[in-house]
């Protein structure tokens, strides 16, 4: 089983196990977590907010 952890600008933002979602592979993990960011940023773009993308990290965890 896999999880996400999501980091933006060096802050933690989610782990998919707090949540309760842990994936069968690691590429699902990933494509979860892509989708995640992509909730973040569309989000922040709604408040209005400025932030770099390339200032996530995405960490695939086996647990």
């Amino acid at each position: 089983m896999f999880k996400y952890i999501i980091w933006h600008d060096g802050g933690w933002l989610r782990d998919s196990s707090d949540l309760g979602y842990l994936y069968e592979t690691e590429e699902e993990a990933r494509e979860e977590s892509e989708l995640a960011k992509e909730e973040y940023m569309r989000d922040w773009d709604i408040e209005g907010s400025e932030y770099d993308p390339d200032d996530f990290e995405i960490e695939i965890v086996e647990v």
